[in-house]
């Protein structure tokens, strides 16, 4: 446990948040606490001129704040910077931004937080976090921008080290090994209205920090903050709308759905299969297919009709597992291994899964086995059409009345020849694949609510180079590294060649087979080579997985391997295209409108969907917002439609999944995801907010994609 002092009274002393329009204070989930901000603008208040700049937008300073007219077809841009070279709010979790619309038209704003790291490694020092945020007509708006922090900064929270397995720490500082800037160093806050057709006025009040990074209760005594976590997988010391405080609350709950169910019944677009009932009707071959009309790509439904993919991963099941090891002082109130919920520890009581135990106390003893008909209800009801990856795949077992189109997800990465990714040259993955495929579509293949296949996840394509280097650290058994060795043999004649191209010093290619390369070699004299064998282990990769599909689920889509971040290449790609008929991606942004595939590959006339989104708020009693973020839930229900509809207008996009049905654990699972990305909370609290938007926006897509240009 880290020593300190307490920083906030050194800081910054008794700055009281007020209460706003909507009754609630900044900083709402804080309780029993004397809230406090950092005043960074406070537009009532003259400012200098040098900390304010505008483009394409007039502004105005007066007493209630600072005036910004941006005229129709504008993308005004007003930015704001310190009187000092940054502003430090490494001790607050949000940026906040009190926003009012003086006109009758909602309009959009983006925020631009600029922070500039000289404490971290990377080569670009200057980072950023982008939020988008609506106002309606006349609202005035708290909204509260999230900050990624980096790892490299943790000195900066007193309390980091209390909190292991934890990509958000209490009360929301977001720690990321990958992204994120430092704090302590922000340079300029940019406001942007993009270009609209009807004319922006807007009054600006204040820019804070808001909502002490360290948690009151810890600040006094590190000890009475634990155990923090209640016996639902709930954090202990907050509270919010839908927090579970008793059983009695699930029943009000069910009873609140049930109403809201009845309500609303689904969308009046779609068929059996969720289709567009008032569209085209097409060729019908009882699966799913693809097919581009008037130069937008589409899913073809069993029936026949045009479909679009709204989906979900994670569907039909609530498993929020949480590790246990070395963290139990964490938790209240676990349950004795010979008790009514015992049995949702695993063998080794090393993990607990409060989700099951949630389903057992809401809906009784068969309570797991009730909740895929619940799911399926909700998923309908709800403008969902798919259950995306890593759902629940038993839905052909049930009558075909309540059946949506379902996916499955198979691994199959070994053995490997880097990490996550196959030697796709070594016949037992090759048998590996085989029998996966075989397997599952045994189960699935004569459904024809079955939507298709997805084939591992997120795995680690690297690159031409980073490939060779790799393989060449490789034993002579590998068949990967046998392959490319005969490639180069084969393209370089003699070791000498390749010793004179790399710098290496090999007496023969048998030594350089049987030699698990460490030392660096000049990779790049072999850039073409290194492409070469590259395009062939694609080939080779996308070949045998669609084969097997073939051969076992004929007729069945084979939706790929769900690239993410720059794993999707030029190369991976182009091969792809061949055998997939959907390319999937993992697109964690905040619009995918003009997404396309990367370098050569955009003449790549192939369909995609976005596999994995999603925008999280820290608004539930939740320390990680998920790799998309938003104000609060509102927010993430104003994002999922901007996302959505974006998508729709992009003409190679066929779809979008929502990672993920429920909450992760509040303590953070094995790779440290505790998230508010559910639309259910780990308790089976529906999101209703959101869910609003989710209706909104799907029970009527099909028209809004049929017109949109």
């Amino acid at each position: 446990m880290k020593k300190s002092t307490c920083l906030f009274c050194l800081l910054f002393t008794a700055l009281c948040v007020p209460s706003y329009s909507d009754g609630r204070p900044v900083d709402s989930e804080r309780t029993g606490a004397s809230a406090r901000q950092q005043v960074l603008l406070d537009f009532t208040r003259t400012l200098p001129e040098k900390q304010i700049q505008s483009k394409a937008a007039k502004v105005k300073q007066t007493s209630k704040g600072l005036r910004i007219s941006v005229a129709p077809g504008d993308n005004g841009v007003v930015s704001f910077r310190p009187m000092e070279k940054y502003w430090d709010i490494s001790q607050w979790t949000f940026v906040t931004l009190e926003i009012e619309n003086k006109g009758d038209n909602e309009f959009r704003f983006d925020t631009y937080i600029f922070g500039e790291g000289p404490k971290l490694k990377w080569s670009r020092k200057e980072r950023f976090n982008w939020h988008i945020g609506w106002v309606k007509p006349r609202e005035k708006r708290i909204f509260n921008c999230v900050l990624f922090r980096h790892t490299s900064t943790v000195d900066d929270y007193v309390h980091y080290d209390d909190f292991p397995g934890m990509k958000g720490i209490p009360d929301g500082v977001i720690l990321l090994g990958w992204d994120g800037t430092d704090a302590s160093r922000i340079k300029s806050i940019q406001l942007k209205f993009p270009p609209a057709d009807h004319h922006r006025e807007v009054l600006l009040h204040s820019i804070r920090g808001v909502r002490p990074a360290v948690p009151e209760l810890y600040e006094k005594d590190p000890k009475d903050f634990f155990p923090f976590i209640n016996e639902y997988g709930q954090y202990k010391h907050g509270t919010w709308p839908g927090k579970i405080t008793s059983d009695e609350q699930f029943k009000a709950a069910i009873e609140k759905e049930k109403k809201d169910l009845a309500a609303n019944t689904g969308s009046k677009e779609w068929n059996r299969f969720a289709g567009y009932v008032n569209g085209p009707q097409l060729k019908a071959t009882g699966h799913f297919r693809t097919e581009k009309l008037n130069g937008k790509w589409w899913i073809v439904d069993p029936d026949g009709r045009l479909f679009w993919s709204a989906g979900v991963n994670s569907s039909g099941k609530l498993t929020v597992l949480t590790p246990l090891e070395k963290r139990k002082h964490f938790f209240e109130k676990l349950p004795a291994k010979d008790s009514a919920f015992g049995d949702f520890y695993n063998n080794n009581r090393s993990t607990y899964n409060f989700g099951e135990a949630n389903l057992l106390r809401k809906y009784g003893r068969k309570g797991k086995e009730k909740y895929l008909e619940i799911c399926l209800a909700r998923l309908k009801s709800w403008g969902l059409n798919t259950m995306g990856g890593w759902s629940n795949d038993s839905v052909g077992e049930h009558p075909e009345s309540i059946r949506i189109p379902y996916t499955s997800i198979i691994n199959a990465i070994s053995p490997e020849i880097g990490e996550k990714f196959p030697d796709v040259f070594d016949s037992r993955w090759k048998d590996n694949v085989r029998e996966r495929v075989s397997e599952k579509a045994a189960m699935v293949k004569n459904d024809p609510f079955f939507f298709g296949f997805f084939i591992n996840n997120e795995i680690t394509w690297d690159h031409p180079m980073g490939l060779a280097v790799k393989t060449l650290k490789k034993g002579h058994g590998c068949a990967g590294k046998q392959q490319y060795v005969s490639l180069l043999r084969k393209r370089l004649g003699k070791i000498a060649v390749f010793n004179e191209k790399t710098g290496g010093d090999f007496s023969s290619w048998q030594q350089l087979l049987n030699t698990k390369v460490e030392e660096k070699l000049k990779m790049v004299g072999l850039k073409n080579l290194n492409t070469e064998h590259y395009k062939g282990m694609c080939e080779k990769y996308f070949k045998v997985t669609a084969e097997a599909i073939r051969e076992f689920a004929p007729g069945k889509m084979y939706l790929g391997c769900r690239w993410h971040g720059s794993h999707g290449n030029e190369y991976n790609i182009a091969a792809a295209a061949k055998y997939l008929d959907i390319l999937s991606f993992n697109l964690y942004e905040n619009e995918i409108e003009n997404f396309d595939y990367p370098g050569s590959a955009k003449k790549v006339d192939k369909p995609f969907i976005a596999t994995e989104f999603n925008f999280g708020a820290l608004d539930r009693g939740k320390f990680f917002t998920g790799l998309g973020y938003a104000s609060d839930q509102r927010n993430r229900g104003e994002k999922y439609r901007h996302y959505v509809q974006g998508a729709m207008r992009n003409p190679k996009c066929v779809g979008t999944h929502w990672f993920m049905w429920g909450n992760s654990t509040t303590a953070g699972r094995g790779n440290g995801e505790n998230a508010n990305c559910g639309l259910v909370s780990a308790t089976d609290q529906v999101y209703y907010e959101l869910i609003g938007f989710l209706r909104e926006t799907n029970y009527s897509m099909y028209d809004y994609r049929v017109n949109s240009q």
